[in-house]
């Protein structure tokens, strides 16, 4: 969770470098909606995590966040996706921004990776999953209700996620997910910068 200001560069520097470049570098910081997605997504946080300060520090974090939550809102509206604060971890990658929707109480763990359509939703019961560390969602994944994710776990696409995954390391695939390899995100690691 962003607090701190420390806390905000490490993120956003962390989305950064996982993040694949564009080959044009001026386009990437000033024309690439994943970028100023993810980047207004973590100052979102940030003023938000900050709102019960006192004093001047709360009118600054209000105003902040009003400006930078239009910005991101205006960003998320024209790719049709929806991303809770304080959902991921640093270290978000993001291959295609297009359709990914998440419940605001859902829980991911560092460095995971997402893809376009990505549904990580709650259940009947209102319950949401939580995802560990360098999980790979891939196109069109859906995750849904109270479910447990172990780390290093790669769910493929058109895949639906309704039950704990518990063995680290793993592939999953078919709706509903099924084990189809013993080999996750370790030996066959989300390609980065």
């Amino acid at each position: 969770m962003i607090r701190t200001k420390s806390d905000l560069h490490e993120y956003i520097e962390a989305d950064r470098t996982v993040q694949p470049p564009h080959h044009n570098l001026i386009l990437t910081f000033f024309f690439d909606r994943t970028y100023r997605l993810k980047t207004l997504l973590r100052k979102c946080e940030y003023h938000y995590n900050n709102l019960n300060t006192h004093g001047i520090m709360k009118l600054w974090h209000s105003a902040c966040y009003a400006i930078d939550y239009m910005r991101y809102h205006h960003v998320s509206k024209s790719l049709g996706t929806h991303i809770g604060f304080n959902i991921f971890g640093k270290g978000l990658i993001i291959w295609h921004p297009e359709g990914i929707i998440t419940n605001d109480k859902a829980r991911v763990g560092d460095y995971c990776s997402i893809s376009a359509r990505v549904v990580i939703g709650s259940g009947n019961e209102g319950k949401c999953p939580a995802i560990g560390n360098n999980v790979e969602l891939m196109i069109n994944a859906t995750c849904i209700g109270g479910i447990k994710i172990a780390d290093h776990v790669r769910i493929g696409a058109n895949s639906l996620v309704i039950k704990d995954i518990l063995e680290p390391d793993t592939t999953w695939g078919g709706s509903p997910a099924q084990k189809i390899s013993n080999r996750g995100t370790i030996e066959c690691p989300v390609p980065r910068a």
